[in-house]
């Protein structure tokens, strides 16, 4: 299997590790590190070895999304821009049949904040920040958000963050539900890493049951949901393209964007 630098993938014992690592760009996501995300929890998955996964970033931000400046050429698999292929590539992590963790510190928003909600726990440092983003450029919820954000935290809750796109605080994430505990920041990696081996001495046959007929309605819910998401994706393109330009001139200009919907003037 290809070796990869913006997500590092490492073992001990019987916990294994995916590292989101562009530090320097908050650890935004390229096609690339969702295409190496999909192939290490797939990993993951194979080593009978492994009995829990950790899902973390490397400096002070966990993930701020999807890479808009990026300058990445389509990849030739995606048919539909960041809809079709972004379906293979972000349910993996939630398909899992092992326990996962999301270790989260800083900004979690967007596509960062989808991975975090596909691991089974999620814990945050004092410091941690979420948001869900999408509408905020013009966008519809992708990446399966529509189904376990509310899973998470109840559907009015859900639809808020996702209206908004406001970004809350570790303690309102941990009031609603988006995140089961909070931990300081320096002692984050430790406490996660704790969980992750206090969970890897269980019985490991029971814990895949366990989590199979706790996440069976979900998982439906979720496989259900896929095939709306690319219409919603044509039907927000066709729809709503001013807004979608709207939206990627001011991120360009620094500006807040000025939306204007659907008018009856349009063409």
């Amino acid at each position: 299997m290809a070796d990869y630098t913006d997500v590092l993938y490492a073992t001990d014992g019987p916990v294994a590790t995916l590292t989101l690592n562009r530090p320097d760009r908050r650890n935004a996501l390229t096609r690339g590190m969702l295409d190496a995300v999909a192939r290490l929890a797939l990993r993951a998955e194979e080593d009978d070895d492994v009995r829990v996964v950790v899902l973390t970033g490397t400096g002070e931000d966990f993930c701020m999304g999807l890479d808009r400046a990026s300058r990445e050429p389509p990849n030739p698999r995606m048919r539909f821009p960041e809809a079709a292929w972004r379906n293979w590539t972000v349910g993996h992590l939630f398909q899992m049949a092992k326990p996962s963790i999301a270790i989260l510190d800083g900004l979690v928003a967007g596509g960062g904040l989808c991975f975090a909600l596909e691991c089974d726990i999620r814990i945050a440092s004092e410091r941690a920040r979420f948001s869900t983003s999408y509408l905020r450029v013009g966008l519809p919820v992708v990446d399966g958000l529509a189904v376990l954000l509310p899973a998470a935290v109840g559907t009015s809750h859900a639809l808020e963050l996702l209206y908004t796109s406001r970004v809350i605080d570790a303690r309102e994430a941990e009031r609603i539900g988006l995140v089961s505990r909070i931990v300081p920041t320096e002692e984050l990696q430790d406490r996660g890493r704790e969980l992750a081996e206090e969970i890897a001495a269980g019985p490991p046959v029971a814990q895949r049951v366990t989590k199979h007929m706790v996440q069976t309605p979900l998982r439906r819910a979720y496989e259900e949901h896929l095939p709306y998401q690319l219409y919603a994706m044509h039907v927000n393109r066709a729809l709503g393209g001013h807004d979608l330009k709207e939206a990627a001139d001011a991120f360009r200009e620094k500006r807040k964007p000025q939306f204007r919907g659907l008018r009856d003037d349009d063409d």
